[in-house]
């Protein structure tokens, strides 16, 4: 299921804008109003538009389709023999780590990392997850990480407190669940005693972090059934990262360096860019028959 973004709205609204104008001008035609179409300010407008959806579809029809990057062995091998970028794009299925304890959302979904909603004091999700493709895995670290594409969940009702009065709506969250498709790009730290300092600093981030969560959700009854409707889906538990001493030796990912998030996005297989795809064709198809008929216009006047 493709996830709609603000950023991804904006794209698609732009590279179907040429559609909605030939559109506009058949539905002007179909009223009697076929001298909209004849204008040559409406045909020079039309092709402007078409040639902006055009730009804007063929570059996030590009962008999604080469932000698979490199497979996790592949990049693992360039990180062993240094020649590896300080920032690279990896992209594959997130997973949960082994011997996994349930992570539940502020909202009572079982899932592998969530964006908590804008309501303070809620933070979000700083657990690791694997990261896995065809050749490998590695583990990611998405403290701090920029999120997009997250499935959002709606806004949970109001509900009464303890002393009768009514608590405010909780803000929508959004979650990263077992097996979604998810592009990373950040600073690959190849299996070594570095990548179990990392682990080992998460741990202590995500202890901090879980610690200072507990008392927002004292008294609180757990939503048991979504936990167990969840687990009878076959959806899995995430872990919390292992102790220093115990970590996996496996890479990581996280982000490049100070004030440099790692960013995360959710995608789906190849659909979103073969829709981009289809819409700059039409829109090069729209550019070429509007720029044709301004040019006659101009060039026979009637």
């Amino acid at each position: 299921m493709s996830v709609m973004t603000h950023e991804s709205k904006w794209r698609l609204l732009v590279g179907a804008a040429p559609l909605i104008g030939v559109a506009f001008f058949l539905w002007a035609a179909a009223q009697g109003q076929a001298d909209v179409a004849r204008s040559p300010t409406a045909r020079a407008i039309l092709a402007a538009v078409a040639a902006l959806g055009a730009a804007v579809a063929w570059w996030t029809a590009r962008q999604l389709r080469v932000a698979a990057a490199l497979p996790i062995s592949q990049v693992a091998a360039l990180a062993q023999d240094g020649q590896l970028a300080d920032v690279v794009a990896l992209r594959g299925r997130a997973r949960a780590l082994p011997e996994a304890v349930p992570l539940v959302s502020p909202g009572g979904e079982l899932c592998l990392w969530f964006r908590a909603g804008d309501r303070p004091p809620q933070r979000d999700s700083v657990r690791p997850f694997l990261l896995a493709d065809d050749s490998g895995e590695c583990i990611v670290l998405p403290a701090g990480a920029e999120a997009t594409g997250l499935r959002p969940l709606p806004a949970a009702p109001a509900r009464r407190g303890r002393d009768g009065g009514a608590k405010a709506a909780r803000a929508p969250e959004c979650l990263l669940r077992n097996g979604d498709c998810i592009h990373v790009t950040g600073r690959f730290v190849a299996a070594s005693p570095e990548s179990l300092v990392l682990q080992a600093q998460a741990a202590s981030l995500v202890g901090r972090a879980e610690a200072s969560a507990a008392p927002l959700h004292a008294g609180e009854l757990r939503p048991s059934r979504d936990l167990r409707s969840a687990a009878l889906a076959g959806a899995p538990y995430v872990a919390a990262p292992p102790p220093a001493p115990q970590g996996l030796l496996l890479p990581v990912i996280a982000a490049p360096g100070p004030g440099q998030p790692l960013q995360m996005r959710i995608a789906s297989e190849e659909g979103e860019g073969g829709v981009y795809g289809v819409l700059a064709v039409v829109d090069c198809l729209v550019l070429l028959v509007s720029s044709s008929l301004m040019a006659w216009s101009m060039l026979v006047p009637h």
